[in-house]
This record gives structure tokens, C-alpha cells and sequence, in this order.
């Protein structure tokens, strides 16, 4: 065996230890093995190991009514702080935001104050109408799309934060097309619970109780949590994201169950200028359109927290708690579609996966080495450090192995032996001409290089739009099948030439076994 011979095995054979070592975990339970082992296992699909799955949609039209909304309560307290003469500022259509103003001694100020701070907005038409001005501002198309396109990405990260929060390990949450989420939670089977965790807005608001002075157009009804409605005033003080971390605690003197919110810097100042400036009011906290609770201002709160108390349940608390810890989601979401896989059906599919591989596998390798004799053990060999090397990358990757990635599996041992076959057919072509048998497997190898090459790459490009433009199982295929036709391009055409080159490969004739 020369130099450049003794390099290649080391190099194959360094390979498959590396491949072994990762590939530990997954079938050595973690905790024998010590702190330092760097793999970790081959992660498993929902349809393999059980748990829930649900395709949400994110209505992204919301999110830009709720974007104009907040434009125009944003404007309404400006203007009203400039006392600029405005009367109403409210979203219309979807589309764009309508200004009532008495008379024209405010529209310069508006004006200015759009033009400069909001110029993703265009000035509409004005209509007057006895003491009233009415201007409108509708949203550029493509500002719209951007708002649309940001909504799902902030929704993603939003529902991820949450997921985390529950504790779920291992989740899938990833983008299904425009306006799709797809949520895959391993082990968990309560999706009731899920729903309201992962579907709750969120949209925390802080307002004051109308009282009697508060006129008539500047109140608005909303429905509170211990049943009936009360009417707040129309501007919001402070919103969700002044909120920093929200935890449960229990109320001492009471003895139910609160959630703290603690308030970042901005949102301290501003909590604090609000309780000095309403002593004496009631401050409502409206979470989701409903007030929760609404507490009379004793004195001013500068610590920077505030408590939504209502008498609940540990596990409205702790839900509570951790949709405000996640952020609000920038529009509301749809259920598609749900459902529920059990861990017997995916213990099952595994065996049934396993077992038509194992099976596959077994008739193959009998014919090869029937067919091919020496050379035929030599491509069983290939095939198995194929297997080892796919299922290593599987694991280092951070792969999901799904259903569909079983029979990417199986179709890779296929796909593998039939480059096996184009090679060894070539080498007894060779033979059939007269050559010798070293010249024989270095023109048969020569000769296959190109055809394999071409059919594989040709193969790998399938898989990988697969990916690109598929979604949950059809992913998983394509992951499997990529990777497999990546170790199978290796084993065939490097670890097999080494193979004739170390092995001896003839029979007791004298002749190449093949």
C-alpha cells in the first residue's frame, strides 16, 4: 500500500469514527454519556414521535388597521397638547386615516406634522362642512406590503417567544407560504391550551374611566372582565411596549393571584407622569379589548410596576404572564387547520420505516454480492458508511428525520448501489475488451465518473427546490435526499476506488471478482 493510498484510508477511516461519535446520542441514552459530548441526537418529526400541529394565518391586513390606529391616536395626543383645534382622528377603510378638525387654524399644524413624521402616508382631499374640516391620509401600497411582509416574521418570533416560555421542547415554527405559520410542538397533546397561549393579541393598553366631565365623543365602551361595560377615554396613556417583564405573584393582603408588570425606563417615566398628573382617577388596563382591571390612582407610581389583578386561575395567570412577557402579535391569527399525533402512531411508523429499510436493504445486499461477488461486498460496504454518514450529518445538522425522511433514507440505499452498478458494469466492459484488471477499474471509474456525477447533481438540484418551495414533510425528504446523494457521490466514487486499491478483488482464478 503506498503513501498516497495509506492517506486516503486514514482519512475514510477518521471519517467514520467522527460519524460513529456523533451519531452516540442518538442511540445512547444522554445522561450515561459525560457533560462534554459535543452531538446531540437525530431529531425527530411530529409524525414520528407524537405532539401537535397546527397551520396558523396571520391576518396581515390587521396589522396595518392596527398600524393606522396607532397613527391616529399617536396625532389625536399631539394635536390635542398643541390645542391645534382637532376634533377626531379615526382609521377608515382599512386604508387610510380621517381627521376632523374645527376649522382650518389647526390643518397647517397637521399638515406639517405628517409631512415630517409620517411620510409613508399621502394627503387625500379635504371636504368642509359647516365649522368642520375633514382631511384624510391613505397609506402607500407598497408601505402596506412591508407592514404586511414584517407582520408574519414578528408574528414567528413572537409565537417562538411563547412556545419557549411553555417550556415545549424542540418546536418547529416556521413560515408556510405568504401569510402561513406552521407550529409543530413534539409531546404536547393539550391544544386547547396551546391555542390560548400561542393566539392571544395581547394588545395591552392603559386608559382612564370616563367620568363626567369626559365628552361624549371622546368615550368609548369596552367590555370588562368581571362582566358588564364601562366607558374609557379614547386616548391610550401607554401600551404593551412599555412592559419589560411580567411575572405572577400573590397579592398578600388579598390572597389571589396577580401579575407584576415591571416597566422599562421608557415606560417608568411615563407611568410615572401619568399617576401624578390622575390622582384620584381610575386607570383601566385593557388587555385584548377587555379591561381586566381598574384601579383607583391613590398617589403617584414612580417605581416603575403596575398589577393586573382579577381573581385568576393559576393557569390564567401564568398564561397572562407569559403572553405579556412575549410582546404583543402585530395582527390577529386564524386556526386553519389542527391536529394531534399520538406517540403509538409514530412508534409505529418508525418500525414500519425501519423495517421496510431493513428489508430493502437486506435484498439488495444479496444481490450485489450474488451478482458481483467480491466487488459486490465491497459496495455493501460503501453502502453501510453511506448509511453511518448521512445519519451523522442528519444529527450534526440539526436535521428533523420525518416519515418522508424514511423513505428519503430508503431511496438514498437505492440510489447509492445504482452507482455501484454503473461503475462495476463499466469495469466488465473493460474486462470483456481484454484490458487488465488494474486498467479495467481505473477506466471503469473514469468512465462512470461524469454519468454519476450528472444523474446525481441533476437529483440534488430536485431536492433542493423541494426545500426551498416545500413545506413540513416534503422538507424533510428533500433534507434526507440531499444529504444522501452527497454521501452516496463520496462512497461511490471515493471510498469504493480505494477499496479495489487496498482490498484483493480477485477470485481464485486469478481473475477480478465481479
Amino acid at each position: 500500500m503506498n503513501s498516497a493510498i495509506r492517506k486516503k484510508v486514514y482519512l475514510i477511516l477518521g471519517l467514520l469514527l467522527l460519524s460513529v461519535g456523533i451519531l452516540v446520542p442518538t442511540f445512547v441514552e444522554k445522561e450515561s454519556l459525560p457533560e462534554w459530548w459535543p452531538s446531540k441526537p437525530i431529531n425527530l418529526g411530529l409524525d414520528l414521535r407524537g405532539g401537535s400541529y397546527l397551520m396558523l394565518g396571520v391576518q396581515t391586513k390587521e396589522a396595518v388597521v392596527s398600524q393606522l390606529t396607532s397613527i391616529a391616536q399617536s396625532v389625536r395626543s399631539e394635536m390635542r397638547r398643541e390645542k391645534a383645534g382637532l376634533l377626531r382622528a379615526k382609521q377608515r377603510g382599512g386604508d387610510h386615516i380621517e381627521f376632523t378638525l374645527l376649522g382650518d387654524r389647526g390643518l397647517k399644524t397637521l399638515e406639517d406634522h405628517m409631512r415630517s413624521d409620517y411620510p409613508e402616508l399621502v394627503k387625500g382631499a379635504i371636504e368642509r362642512g359647516g365649522a368642520e374640516v375633514k382631511i384624510s391620509y391613505s397609506i402607500k401600497p407598497e408601505a402596506a406590503k412591508e407592514i404586511e411582509k414584517n407582520a408574519v416574521l414578528q408574528a414567528i418570533e413572537t409565537i417562538r417567544n411563547r412556545v419557549d416560555y411553555t417550556g415545549v421542547r424542540e418546536p418547529t415554527i416556521q413560515r408556510a407560504g405568504l401569510k402561513r405559520i406552521v407550529v409543530q410542538l413534539p409531546s404536547v397533546k393539550n391544544l386547547n391550551e396551546v391555542k390560548e397561549t400561542i393566539g392571544s393579541v395581547a394588545k395591552l393598553e392603559f386608559r382612564l374611566v370616563a367620568d363626567e366631565n369626559t365628552p361624549t365623543d371622546r368615550k368609548v365602551r369596552y367590555k370588562h372582565r368581571d362582566g358588564g361595560f364601562v366607558f374609557l377615554r379614547d386616548e391610550v396613556l401607554m401600551s404593551g411596549d412599555a412592559i419589560e417583564k411580567a411575572n405572577v405573584d400573590i397579592n398578600p393582603s388579598t390572597n389571589q393571584r396577580e401579575v407584576t408588570l415591571k416597566l422599562n425606563s421608557f415606560g417608568k417615566g411615563l407611568f410615572g407622569r401619568i399617576t401624578s398628573e390622575n390622582v384620584g382617577r381610575q386607570l383601566a388596563i385593557v388587555l385584548d379589548n377587555v379591561v381586566q382591571s381598574d384601579p383607583r390612582i391613590n398617589e403617584a407610581i414612580t417605581g416603575g410596576q403596575a398589577q393586573i389583578s382579577g381573581g385568576f386561575t393559576p393557569e390564567e395567570s401564568h398564561r397572562l404572564a407569559v403572553v405579556l412577557r412575549s410582546g404583543a402579535l402585530p395582527a390577529p391569527l386564524t386556526f386553519e387547520e389542527e391536529r394531534t399525533v399520538g406517540p403509538s402512531l409514530g412508534a409505529d411508523s418508525i418500525e414500519k420505516g425501519v423495517n421496510s429499510m431493513v428489508l430493502g436493504s437486506i435484498i439488495v445486499i444479496l444481490f450485489t454480492i450474488f451478482y458481483y461477488k467480491k466487488s459486490g461486498v465491497l459496495a455493501v460496504s460503501c453502502l453501510l458508511a453511506n448509511v453511518v454518514f448521512l445519519l451523522s450529518l442528519l444529527s450534526l445538522f440539526g436535521a428533523t428525520l420525518t416519515l418522508p425522511g424514511i423513505a428519503g433514507l430508503i431511496l438514498t440505499v437505492g440510489m447509492a448501489v445504482d452507482a455501484n452498478v454503473i461503475i462495476f458494469e463499466r469495469i466488465k466492459e473493460e474486462l470483456r475488451i481484454g484490458a487488465s484488471a488494474g486498467a479495467s477499474v481505473d477506466a471503469g471509474f473514469s468512465k462512470a465518473h461524469w454519468t454519476i456525477l450528472d444523474a446525481n447533481i441533476t437529483t440534488l438540484l430536485t431536492g433542493v427546490i423541494l426545500y426551498s418551495w416545500g413545506t413540513g414533510p416534503i422538507k424533510g425528504f428533500a433534507v434526507t435526499l440531499s444529504l444522501g446523494i452527497l454521501t452516496s457521490m463520496f462512497t461511490a466514487l471515493y471510498v469504493s476506488r480505494v477499496g479495489f486499491g487496498v482490498f484483493n478483488m480477485k477470485n481464485a482464478k486469478g481473475r477480478l471478482s465481479i
